[in-house]
């Protein structure tokens, strides 16, 4: 159904929109589980109404991660400009569970990602990269500082802390009743040199 006077917006908010449904139907069902029909009909829009602003799935699934992606780097570069690795990660457990909807998101396209030829696996690919180099910058400073032990490896510590907060997340969205950030912060005071503390 085209739309009506009433349901148009200007250029950017139906955008917002559009990414802010996509995002929660993407995080629901899937890549696979979800059409483009579907999501122009929960925005109110007809279906060519979506591609002028996104050509297709594709596009829109890797834009509502890039989006997502951007809130956290955004929030992880503000934390590591005074914080310890520790201290920012459990700062990003507690902004996550403010969006769950983003959240859910994450989880579900991470796992669908392992799937060759999704199309977010590239992306996925290249941001586990990039945020593992982030965090191994900041756990290298941190044994210079004599936060963390410096034997070890800064990289794959950095993947193991991710692996555990990815995992966390998903155990959260399964019971949010669980407390994600104590339980991050129970993992790193593990890591943590104590008598620096």
């Amino acid at each position: 159904m085209a739309p009506s006077v009433r349901n148009r917006r200007p250029p950017g908010v139906r955008r917002e929109e559009i990414l802010r449904v996509a995002t929660e139907m993407f995080g629901d069902s899937g890549y696979r589980g979800v059409s483009l029909a579907d999501i122009a009909a929960r925005v109110g829009i007809s279906q060519p109404g979506l591609i002028h602003h996104f050509k297709n799935k594709e596009e829109l699934l890797l834009a509502a991660l890039e989006r997502r992606d951007e809130d956290s780097r955004d929030h992880m570069d503000a934390m590591f400009q005074e914080m310890s690795v520790a201290d920012a990660l459990i700062s990003l457990c507690r902004h996550n569970v403010e969006d769950p909807t983003a959240m859910r998101l994450y989880a579900v396209e991470s796992a669908e990602s392992i799937e060759p030829g999704h199309p977010a696996r590239e992306f996925f690919l290249r941001r586990y990269a990039r945020v593992r180099e982030r965090v191994a910058e900041r756990i290298r400073r941190d044994q210079e500082l004599r936060r963390l032990p410096a034997a070890l490896d800064p990289v794959v510590l950095a993947g193991e802390m991710i692996a555990v907060m990815d995992g966390l997340q998903v155990q959260w969205l399964l019971d949010p009743t669980m407390d994600l950030p104590g339980r991050m912060a129970a993992y790193l005071e593990r890591l943590i040199i104590k008598e620096d503390r």
